[in-house]
């Protein structure tokens, strides 16, 4: 049984093409370079993330757990993926599927219930996160908080139903002797399992864009110029790139080919996954740490700005001095006294240093808003605060009975 395992391939080679157990030709790699790309970016995203709203806003609310959650889920899902692959994990994504023996044949159908289960995990947990992030938003607006909530209903149920049926189709039943091998069992599983993930597929591109409408449908109402409106736009519409990753997916899907998955379609559908999970953290972390990072440069830059101001200020008051005193009284200038007034020197450092802490969170009255947009980057680092200070520009404070107090 053993040497038949290992011999017999998962499908009869083309004619005049002979199975290669030994050294087949494997385009595994791109798949394992796509995963290593995408997980080094959200990494980096998510962790900057997670550092600005515990040390820099205290601000770590639901979404971000959620975030974290989502993080660790699609982690683990691209270790299942690579345990597919033909390498590094010695499966069969990668290769021709008359390349692949029953026996990893066997493997590959036992994990990737696994697989599917992980990633409809990850799916949900990312479409949660962001729809705690709006709620935290707009969660005092009575239509969008229903919104958002019937969204959350609607990513819970459908995983619920989703998982069922992955399990009930799936797993082989008491009464098929042959397990994964099953005749019967095979023709349910590839009958049902292409079309709950093409199902799958489906409901998460209509939930993308319902998810994206939420922040979009509130921005028209601010009172900001339309270039500032369009600017708050294409924060949200970072979306779009883990919406395309899905409509790709959706598109892959359709035409899958069964025939030879490992090859033909694998390599694209698993990649399109990946990326598409991966790419909705990094939207979601986007917003936060591209706030760290302008008001930094902003900071920065207006204080090299101050430094070559005084620096010239300094040069020209020198040069005027030193024009009206005599030719010959200039060798016994008087000398600098060895004690200086404290903090007195370096002016310019010091600056740099205070500026560098201005993107604290800075703290309000109860019930008011923070002035202008232009003021954003150098102040509460809150995605939510940065929203509600876009409220009212040229405005210093705005009292609790305004009517955009409903965005806090």
């Amino acid at each position: 049984m053993d040497d038949y395992m290992d011999t017999t391939p998962a499908h009869e080679p083309p004619p005049g093409v002979e199975s290669n157990f030994v050294d087949p030709v494997s385009i595994s790699y791109q798949l394992v370079t796509v995963i290593a790309v995408m997980s080094a970016f959200m990494i980096l995203l998510v962790g900057g993330r997670t550092y600005v709203r515990l040390r820099v806003t205290n601000s770590f609310g639901m979404d971000d757990w959620f975030c974290i959650a989502a993080t660790l889920a699609v982690l683990a899902y691209g270790g299942v993926v690579l345990k597919l692959c033909d390498k590094p994990g010695n499966i069969m994504l990668g290769i021709h599927l008359w390349d692949v023996t029953l026996r990893k044949y066997l493997f590959f159908m036992k994990l990737s219930i696994a697989d599917m289960v992980l990633h409809r995990v990850c799916n949900s947990l990312v479409k949660m996160a962001f729809l705690f992030f709006y709620l935290r938003l707009f969660g005092t607006v009575r239509p969008v908080r229903i919104m958002i909530l019937a969204g959350m209903a609607a990513v819970v149920a459908f995983f619920i139903a989703y998982l069922i049926v992955e399990i009930v189709t799936c797993v082989p039943w008491p009464s098929e002797h042959g397990g994964f091998l099953d005749e019967t069992f095979q023709a349910r599983c590839l009958y049902v399992s292409p079309r709950l993930l093409l199902a799958g597929c489906y409901f998460g591109v209509i939930v993308d864009f319902y998810i994206l409408f939420i922040p979009l449908s509130q921005v028209k109402d601010l009172e900001l110029p339309r270039k500032r409106k369009i600017g708050i736009s294409f924060i949200f519409l970072t979306g779009l790139m883990a919406i395309g990753a899905a409509l790709a997916n959706l598109v892959i899907q359709y035409y899958l080919d069964i025939e030879d998955f490992s090859w033909s379609s694998g390599i694209a559908v698993y990649a399109t996954c990946y990326i598409e999970v991966s790419m909705g953290l990094i939207s979601l972390s986007l917003p936060v740490v591209l706030a760290l990072f302008v008001s930094r440069i902003t900071d920065l830059g207006r204080t090299l700005s101050s430094w070559v101001r005084r620096s010239r200020e300094h040069l020209a008051s020198g040069e005027s001095t030193s024009s009206l005193t005599p030719a010959g009284s200039r060798a016994a200038a008087p000398e600098l006294p060895q004690h200086q007034t404290p903090g007195s020197g370096l002016p310019g450092l010091r600056k740099f240093i205070r500026n560098l802490n201005r993107s604290r969170a800075q703290q309000t009255e109860p019930g008011t808003v923070m002035s202008t947009f232009n003021d954003l980057t150098t102040a509460d680092l809150s995605y939510h605060a940065h929203l509600k200070k876009t409220l009212k520009p040229k405005q210093t404070v705005r009292t609790s009975s305004n009517k955009y107090e409903k965005f806090g």
